[in-house]
């Protein structure tokens, strides 16, 4: 299965299951963000969620690409905090990868990961390694776009990015952050997960499980 098609309806309720889920991690980001940080995690990540479901129940706009930056902007208004803005610029990042789309194939898919990969980057200047979301996300997107390109079928190749996405969140508890609150502490947080990364994790694990579930329906 690697010539495969999402409809702009398909993605919407995709996000809309991610944003349910990622509620139930609330109370875990909040510890981990208390332990190196401020302990606000859990709130951001709160009202993003409310904020995704809240547009996603009525959209307004028709491609993909305007959808996924309308998105984005609106989280990052409802909350401007640091991971709010990021995780906005990786969803502006995404809809400028996909304007005027209405259907997404698995070449798209990737094309949104990297798109989210740069907005991230340009706004925040980091990269992987330096204990952020991105220590998540980019191992997440090169493994897909390596099972694709290697001929994987695309459910493979989603599983083996969840995977490639949690070994990239685990190994920021080694790491010394470079970047937020966590940077002002003299170890740099080392021994403690990166928030971010957490929550990059169990968004990328949603939406690569729900897709699967979408795929398999559509078959």
């Amino acid at each position: 299965m690697v010539n495969i098609k999402l409809t702009f309806s398909d993605i919407v309720t995709i996000l809309q299951k991610v944003a349910i889920d990622i509620k139930e991690h609330i109370g875990e980001l909040r510890e981990l963000d208390a332990a190196s940080g401020d302990g606000d995690l859990g709130i951001t990540v709160e009202l993003g969620a409310n904020t995704m479901t809240a547009y996603l129940n009525a959209p307004d706009e028709s491609d993909v690409g305007k959808m996924l930056a309308k998105l984005g902007m609106n989280a990052n208004k409802a909350n401007p905090s640091t991971f709010g803005t990021l995780l906005a610029s990786a969803f502006i990042g995404a809809g400028k990868a996909m304007q005027e789309k209405t259907e997404i194939t698995a070449s798209d898919l990737v094309l949104m990961g990297l798109g989210a990969i740069d907005g991230i980057k340009k706004r925040g200047k980091a990269d992987v390694g330096d204990k952020t979301m991105l220590d998540a996300l980019m191992p997440a997107v090169e493994t897909f776009k390596r099972g694709l390109d290697g001929g994987k079928d695309i459910i493979t190749a989603l599983k083996e990015s969840v995977t490639a996405a949690q070994a990239g969140m685990l190994a920021t508890a080694n790491m010394k952050a470079k970047f937020g609150r966590a940077s002002y502490r003299q170890d740099g947080c080392v021994g403690v997960r990166d928030g971010g990364a957490t929550a990059m994790y169990f968004l990328i694990e949603s939406f690569s499980r729900h897709l699967i579930a979408t795929l398999s329906m559509n078959e």
